[in-house]
């Protein structure tokens, strides 16, 4: 094991009791443990995320797990079906950026959106929410797709949680319960855009957990377990990596000395939010966006 994700690592001792590998997919498995707890095994290349325990091995070494295969522990090992992983002494990394910090760079980040928007335009994985969201809108007489009714059903949502920005939960809760489980596949894209939008918050609402917590009772329960451990996550303002150099460069970005150097980097560090899943990064960063930077801001 090389590194693992703090709320993970400090619930991991419950696997003793048991757990099972709840979905095994391409280069990753997810695992419920015996309290509940779900944590995602990857290897190095996708890296540390708030769910992620990074695990070493051969390419491919996590292809052959099963779904429905048991989940212990067993003296410093953690044991998945016939894979066996030694705990050792793995980093333990922190989900949560630095807060405090990032919100004191808000102006610039939001100086900087438009950049992003366009950025995250150039980059954006086919079939994601970015494309719909900030390019041309889908006509209400051209609807009869199930992509044109999702995206018109999304756009409708995304409104009201901006309605419910000013900490008015009614408009969340009801904007929250039409995007939880909106989409397909085991983190559907309107719980990802859920998540986006509470990464925002936590970057520049005055009270994010007041914003958060309503979107999270709503949606929890209307979605997938993964989905709703990544919602939870979220609520807590706890991002991946790629998402943390994302901010980062956000936050540092200077409009007065644009320098190659400090492109390439917010360039690369969009990719590789973007690379999430099939379209699940280009999801989150459209909610990211969406009140901070509606689709006609400059």
């Amino acid at each position: 094991m090389r590194s693992v994700s703090r709320p993970v690592w400090e619930h991991l001792g419950a696997a003793a009791t048991g757990g099972q590998v709840l979905a095994a997919v391409g280069r990753s498995c997810v695992v419920a443990m015996g309290d509940g707890t779900l944590g995602v095994l990857v290897p190095p290349e996708i890296g540390d995320g708030p769910l992620n325990i990074v695990v070493d091995g051969k390419p491919g070494a996590l292809s052959g797990v099963e779904t429905g295969s048991p989940v212990r522990m067993e003296a410093g090992w953690l044991v998945i079906g016939q894979l066996e992983v030694t705990m050792g002494r793995p980093t333990i990394w922190e989900p949560c950026p630095d807060w405090d910090h990032l919100r004191s760079c808000c102006p610039a980040v939001t100086a900087a959106l438009p950049l992003l928007r366009n950025l995250a335009l150039r980059h954006a994985p086919e079939g994601s929410l970015l494309a719909p969201f900030y390019g041309p809108h889908v006509q209400r007489d051209s609807l009869g797709t199930p992509t044109e009714i999702m995206v018109a059903t999304a756009r409708e949502s995304a409104e009201d949680l901006r309605a419910g920005w000013a900490e008015n939960p009614s408009p969340l809760q009801t904007g929250a319960c039409r995007l939880a489980g909106l989409g397909g596949g085991l983190t559907p894209a309107g719980d990802d855009f859920l998540c986006g939008v509470m990464l925002w918050a936590w970057l520049a609402h005055p009270r994010p957990p007041s914003f958060c917590h309503p979107i999270l009772k709503a949606a929890a329960g209307r979605t997938t377990a993964l989905s709703a451990a990544f919602l939870r996550a979220a609520a807590r303002g706890e991002c991946s990596a790629a998402w943390h150099r994302l901010l980062i460069a956000l936050a540092g970005w200077r409009w007065q000395q644009p320098v190659a150097d400090s492109w390439a980097r917010l360039e690369q560090s969009v990719r590789d939010v973007l690379s999430f899943g099939s379209t699940s990064g280009g999801d989150t960063l459209a909610g990211f966006l969406w009140i901070g930077c509606p689709p006609n801001c400059q």
